[in-house]
């Protein structure tokens, strides 16, 4: 698959997966909060870190402070690539028999192999339009 799908595809995953206690024992409600903070903060750490280092090592070990910068500046890109690949993860059974009720609930046509990114749209939509006991 093309990286730069997987790191839109863990863009897009990231911006549905709802915040609910729904969901709240699955992994990505923990990485999802993460990756963003990442996104938001890493840029500007990257350069506070360059701009320390520069300042108190001098240019003796500016070749480390790019580095580090740069590991700090991927750190984003890693957590897109890692819901991206989740996002395109066939559900495993238990979770595939979730999808099937809520499609079932909500009247939709259910996909044959749905993915989490699948899953992901569905509790939304079951969210947004289905009373809070029938999650």
């Amino acid at each position: 698959m093309n990286l730069f799908k997987l790191l839109k595809d863990g863009q897009h995953y990231a911006s549905i997966w709802p915040r609910h206690a729904v969901v709240a024992a699955m992994t990505e409600t923990r990485v999802v909060p993460a990756v963003q903070f990442a996104a938001r903060w890493m840029p500007a750490l990257a350069v506070i870190n360059l701009a320390v280092q520069w300042q108190w090592q001098g240019q003796l070990l500016v070749p480390q402070a790019l580095v580090t910068s740069l590991f700090l500046l991927s750190l984003p890109f890693q957590g897109w690539y890692w819901l991206g690949r989740r996002a395109n993860t066939k559900l495993d059974p238990r979770l595939r028999h979730w999808y099937g009720d809520l499609a079932k609930k909500l009247k939709v046509q259910p996909h044959a192999q749905p993915t989490y990114m699948h899953l992901a749209k569905i509790l939304r939509k079951a969210l947004q339009e289905l009373p809070p006991d029938e999650h």
